[in-house]
């Protein structure tokens, strides 16, 4: 009895256990659906004609709930085609939904060459990458049965026989779709060979350039069927040849060739070119007329074309040339003639060019001779003899004009000076004797308070002086002035403050007139004073006048 109620309390327990893993399960786990996508083909076999289309209709669909979920992606799969082969879904990923949908399958049975027989074919379709995957499949299949008779492949050419150079044409034709090999084999030389799928009839075309007999053939094959075809044309030459060189010309120098207009390379030097032409044809052939050597070197040809319409050899002559390059420093200043190419050994005259030229303003160019490849010529006008390539100067020298303005002082310095040089200019002061006009400073282009200053020309330069009005010199002739009017009127008074009291005049010294000065006949016998050679009556030892002594 008691082990009846240990089993009945043991299965209570193991219920309840599974309960509470259910009930833990649908807690942890995510909810998820019952949607299985159903596949199905229609037709589920067929049997078609090779080099044909089979067609398919795939239908995808699944249990509608009351509540259908949204519509799923589903990829569709096709296994059991060998590889290679061609076909298409008419739509791929699909959207299904609940009440399912269908999909067309084609199979290009002709365009993949599947040889006869019967092809188990699957198609899958899976759900897009969420959880759950939903996958399903359908079994099917496919019968090729062989079509028309059987396979035969042609081969031929437009024409039995070419010249060399004729463009050649391949005719090829095949009565089904089939993998083709076409060889085509010189009668010297590494056979061309080609692989491609033929289509019905088909062209190739080469070119001859081997004299001979070619052999061509055409193997063509589909699943177990095989067919080839061979075909021959002969080449035979049609030209004639011709040979060309040149002289005058070194042998590292190369020089572009042209037949009819046409470029043909190029020819060097020390080479000799033949060329070959069909036969009762003509021809134009010219080489460059002019070709570049080193710098300042080139060669010239006067007869550079040679009309030919028969085997034969022509020599095309070139001269050496070199050029003279006639310029101004500073360049363009003036115009100069005399730049161009001349024969090797050829004198050439350089025309004469201005002594003095105008630029902008302040700025004039003095001619100062030529320089022949740096080196110094005299003259104005001179030869070059072109043993080489020459480079001749027109040397100028710059000049910039300087332009000291000054109302006084006789300003010097004005004038043209050579560019980098240094001018000196000056002015006198002060200007005037009583009244003067005193420099002051300068100013514009150079600034200073000295009556001298210098400037370096790097361009046109104008110098102005500021002049300032001076009274000192009427300052001191008036103090001079003063100072004398002042001595005398001083003199004066002291001359007047020293004359004796007024006396009656005694016999013997007769009055003094109205002005001072005794009578006639007493100033005849008068001393004089030696000082200041006033009159001293007779008696008197020291000058009333000046109080000198007596002698």
């Amino acid at each position: 009895m008691a082990s009846v109620i240990g089993i009945e309390a043991s299965l209570r327990i193991s219920k309840l256990i599974l309960l509470l893993g259910v009930i833990l399960l649908s807690v942890l786990l995510p909810t998820t659906r019952v949607y299985a996508i159903t596949v199905g083909v229609t037709p589920g076999s067929q049997v078609v004609s090779q080099f044909s289309t089979a067609l398919y209709s795939i239908s995808l669909g699944a249990p509608n709930y009351p509540n259908p979920p949204n519509p799923d992606t589903y990829l569709l799969t096709l296994s059991g085609l060998p590889s290679g082969s061609v076909f298409a879904f008419g739509t791929n990923p699909v959207a299904v939904p609940a009440g399912g949908t269908a999909v067309p399958l084609t199979i290009g049975v002709g365009s993949s060459g599947l040889c006869p027989g019967t092809y188990a074919l699957s198609v899958t379709a899976t759900s897009s990458p969420t959880l759950p995957i939903d996958s399903s499949s359908a079994i099917f299949s496919l019968t090729v049965v062989p079509s028309g008779p059987p396979i035969s492949a042609s081969v031929s050419t437009d024409k039995p026989a070419y010249r060399l150079t004729d463009k050649i044409t391949i005719l090829m034709n095949v009565n089904k779709p089939a993998f083709a090999r076409l060889t085509i084999t010189p009668p010297a030389g590494t056979p061309k060979v080609f692989n491609f799928i033929l289509y019905g009839a088909s062209s190739r075309t080469l070119t001859a350039d081997v004299v001979g007999r070619w052999t061509v053939t055409l193997e063509a094959t589909v699943c177990s069927e095989f067919s080839s075809a061979v075909a021959y044309f002969d080449v035979s030459p049609d030209t004639y040849d011709v040979s060309i060189s040149l002289s005058g010309v070194p042998l590292d120098v190369s020089v572009g060739l042209k037949v009819d207009g046409n470029p043909q390379g190029t020819i060097g030097g020390s080479e000799i070119k033949k060329l070959s032409f069909k036969v009762d044809t003509q021809h134009s052939i010219s080489v460059d007329q002019y070709v570049p050597g080193q710098a300042g070197v080139r060669y010239f040809c006067s007869l550079n074309t040679w009309n030919v319409g028969s085997a034969g050899s022509k020599t095309f002559e070139y001269e050496t040339q070199y050029q003279l390059t006639v310029t101004t420093d500073p360049d363009g200043v003036t115009q100069v003639t005399g730049s161009g190419w001349y024969k090797s050994g050829s004198p050439v005259q350089i025309g004469q060019v201005p002594d003095t030229l105008s630029g902008p303003a302040g700025t004039r160019y003095v001619f100062k001779g030529w320089k022949i490849d740096g080196a110094q010529q005299s003259g104005n006008q001179i030869s070059v003899t072109m043993d080489a390539p020459h480079n001749v100067v027109a040397v100028y020298e710059t000049q910039y004009q300087l332009i000291v303005d000054s109302a006084y002082g006789n300003p010097q310095g004005s004038g043209f000076y050579a560019a980098g040089s240094t001018a000196t200019f000056s002015v006198t002061t002060p200007v005037g004797l009583i009244i003067q006009q005193v420099f002051v400073n300068w100013d514009g282009d150079f600034t200073g308070t000295s009556p001298t200053g210098s400037i370096e020309m790097t361009k046109p330069a104008r110098v102005h002086a500021n002049w300032g009005t001076s009274y000192f010199q009427l300052y001191i002739l008036l103090a001079v002035l003063g100072v004398a009017i002042v001595a005398i009127f001083l003199l004066r008074r002291r001359r007047q403050g020293a004359a004796p009291p007024t006396t009656k005049p005694t016999p013997e010294m007769p009055a003094e007139t109205e002005t001072g000065e005794a009578p006639s006949e007493l100033s005849s016998d008068a001393a004089k004073c030696s000082s200041c050679r006033a009159d001293v009556p007779p008696g008197q030892t020291f000058c009333q006048n000046c109080g000198a002594k007596m002698t």
